[in-house]
């Protein structure tokens, strides 16, 4: 085969797995009961702001706010609320993430890769977990970072919302500071 022919079947291929690998975090970012996906119509934030190491403060039920350390037992199948005062997450720009967050170590998914989709507008970012353990689907939550100009943001928030019995929801959110030492 001529190189100018590899190159014409080449291009084709590399331009259809980039599209793939863009729409298949985009696709389990919004699994679980949305019926009609936003378009991802932005890149990531610039200068992904959110890597680094991050340290978990707090845990927010609907509402309520438990500093770390904190544990509140779930029911039989749901993992356990906590936090200890050293728990933290660590993204690196290769697109790895490492933690020791109860939340994750309970489905042995304490490393991993990790993707961030931004979709524009109030809908905001989501963040994607795939982890190296069990290899089940990869989780989605919400990501909120607040914009410092052009300064690091020192706080995040990912969160996610959950049914409860009887057609409620309830809101998880675990709120990190920047690791500085």
């Amino acid at each position: 085969m001529s190189q100018r022919t590899l190159r014409s079947v080449a291009l084709p291929v590399a331009i259809a797995a980039a599209a793939c690998a863009v729409a298949i975090p985009a696709q389990a970012a919004l699994a679980g009961g949305v019926g009609q996906a936003p378009s991802a119509t932005k890149a990531p934030p610039a200068g992904g702001g959110y890597y680094g190491v991050w340290i978990q403060t707090s845990w927010d039920v609907n509402g309520k706010v438990l500093p770390c350390p904190v544990e509140v037992p779930l029911p039989p199948g749901a993992p356990k609320i906590s936090c200890a005062a050293n728990t933290f997450l660590k993204l690196h720009r290769s697109g790895r993430y490492e933690s020791n967050l109860p939340v994750f170590n309970a489905n042995e998914a304490d490393t991993g890769l990790f993707a961030v989709i931004a979709f524009g507008g109030k809908a905001g970012n989501a963040i994607v977990f795939d982890d190296y353990g069990t290899n089940d689907e990869p989780r989605s939550y919400r990501l909120t970072m607040p914009k410092s100009g052009k300064k690091a943001p020192k706080t995040m928030v990912i969160s996610a919302s959950m049914s409860t019995a009887g057609g409620g929801e309830m809101q998880f959110k675990m709120n990190f500071t920047r690791y500085t030492g």
